[in-house]
């Protein structure tokens, strides 16, 4: 437990130290400030509107697929591109472990800053209508679509070098375009899995929410469930990668 722990640690720092994090943070919280440019003259009544029009669009279809693969791509990427994922494999750590351990480092890293706009979104639309029922939804969507985004980035930074390129493209042309054009495909989309739970538990939030959740249902149990799995198949995924790839 301690090497898992200093693992996570370790990796969380080198996550979330430098200008990138700043830069990321600035990023989740526009949608805040878009909401706020929306709302103002706005009778109340548009609000709810408003907010699940373009902030909550670009909360989930922009910033949290671009931190999510930012951080879950360099996790190991990092490691290995750096020549140090050899010295941290001497650890008497299974490389399962090694993997769970990667993997919530960058879950944590990638909640920490889209939580926080998420939050941040909500509490704007809170202190406009005095109605606060979207924060822990919305906490929750965030929570969900980052765990199965940095799993699966997880895995792909460690196979290629292009995995941030690979995940921009995955996120604007098969998240933004795809799924939206055709709604059968929605329930593909990773970052359907938590707007799923958000509608679930809010469920008058459907009526704002039907082109963006194309074919999926919502419901918080289903959306649990299925990111779970998600993040289970990367995790060992990874550690079969890490026990018979080349680490160089």
């Amino acid at each position: 437990m301690r090497a898992f722990a200093a693992i996570t640690t370790a990796t969380l720092r080198q996550l979330l130290g430098g200008r990138r994090t700043i830069g990321l943070l600035l990023m989740a919280l526009l949608p805040a400030g878009v909401l706020l440019a929306l709302l103002a003259g706005e009778p109340d009544l548009t609000a709810a509107r408003s907010f699940h029009e373009a902030p909550l669009v670009i909360l989930m279809l922009i910033v949290l697929p671009v931190t999510s693969l930012v951080f879950g791509a360099g996790a190991l990427g990092d490691e290995r591109r750096e020549a140090t994922l050899s010295f941290l494999l001497l650890r008497p750590l299974p490389r399962l472990a090694l993997a769970g351990a990667k993997l919530l480092a960058a879950w944590v890293a990638a909640f920490a800053v889209v939580g926080t706009g998420a939050a941040a979104l909500a509490l704007t639309l809170g202190a406009r209508t005095a109605n606060w029922e979207t924060l822990g939804p919305l906490l929750l969507a965030a929570a969900l679509s980052t765990l199965a985004y940095t799993g699966v980035f997880l895995t792909l930074g460690y196979l290629t070098r292009q995995a941030v390129l690979l995940g921009l493209v995955y996120a604007f042309v098969w998240e933004s375009g795809m799924t939206t054009a055709v709604p059968s495909l929605a329930t593909l989309s990773l970052m359907r899995l938590g707007l799923s739970a958000y509608a679930g538990l809010l469920p008058a939030s459907r009526r704002y929410m039907g082109d963006l959740l194309g074919a999926v249902q919502p419901g918080a149990g289903g959306a649990i469930a299925k990111t779970v799995v998600v993040a289970v198949v990367a995790v060992v995924a990874t550690t079969l990668l890490l026990r018979h790839r080349d680490i160089a």
